[in-house]
């Protein structure tokens, strides 16, 4: 019986990145990403006055947990025009449905998230996203709240936020964002909205043993504590009154000047 000749072992080709028009997908996606981010903030920066307050320095490298109080369709792109590091943000999964929609945020580098339940591919991506060093945006509210369903105002946190930054081990930025709701009436694009956005100081999550009695409460207590206390000191720095904090869309749209 014959002996088959051994084959020459071809070696392995580096595995391509997609690319268009010979420019490799990533540099696309920063292109994109700057293009995005930068128009949103030149829009905002003429048509609103946006007061940014960096409380403590936000470290400039490592990953980083950005969490925020949720009240308007704009939130995220103001909040990306003014943070100091590139976002990726957690976002609803409805907004990939379409075909042109899902190559948009997936290029912006938006993980879609299942907000029916736990989302274990979501998780999975964020903590990857997290070990490259990176920046997850998340709304802890789950969706746009305001007065008593506010975490401004101590309203209860979805358990994503928490989970994630003791899983990783990653710290907490807690942010609170004032003023964006306004947006929703037209005519207040016109006379230079005022938004405010403040950036607190990194929230630990617990370095013991997470299974200890009380470690898990004393982290969700601390990250609750840092929004409602974020609030208070909008209020008192910039003089803000009732009407001035967050309200629904349809109050907005009605509001009398």
């Amino acid at each position: 019986m014959a002996i088959p000749q051994a084959r020459s072992a071809k070696p392995r080709k580096a595995p391509r990145l997609h690319s268009c028009g010979g420019v490799p997908e990533r540099i696309w996606r920063s292109l994109l990403h700057w293009l995005v981010i930068t128009g949103g903030r030149l829009l905002f920066l003429l048509t609103c006055r946006v007061r940014v307050v960096e409380m403590a320095q936000v470290p400039r490298r490592g990953g980083l947990i950005m969490a925020s109080n949720h009240i308007s369709h704009f939130d995220p792109s103001v909040i990306s025009g003014f943070f100091p590091r590139r976002i990726d943000w957690l976002a609803m999964e409805e907004i990939f449905r379409t075909y042109w929609s899902k190559h948009l945020f997936t290029w912006l580098n938006c993980i879609p998230v299942n907000r029916d339940g736990s989302d274990r591919n979501a998780l999975r991506h964020a903590l990857q996203r997290l070990a490259e060093h990176r920046v997850i945006g998340i709304f802890p509210e789950g969706g746009l709240r305001t007065g008593e369903w506010s975490i401004l105002n101590g309203a209860p946190m979805k358990p994503g936020l928490a989970a994630l930054s003791m899983h990783s081990g990653i710290p907490v930025i807690p942010c609170v964002l004032i003023g964006s709701d306004r947006l929703y009436k037209p005519s207040n694009w016109l006379w230079r909205t005022n938004i405010y956005l403040l950036i607190g100081e990194a929230v630990e999550p617990p370095k013991e043993d997470a299974t200890q009695p009380g470690s898990k409460e004393r982290f969700f207590t601390e990250l609750a504590n840092s929004f409602t206390l974020m609030k208070e000191e909008a209020v008192e720095r910039f003089g803000l009154t009732a009407e001035d904090l967050p309200q629904t869309p349809q109050h907005r749209k009605g509001e009398h000047p």
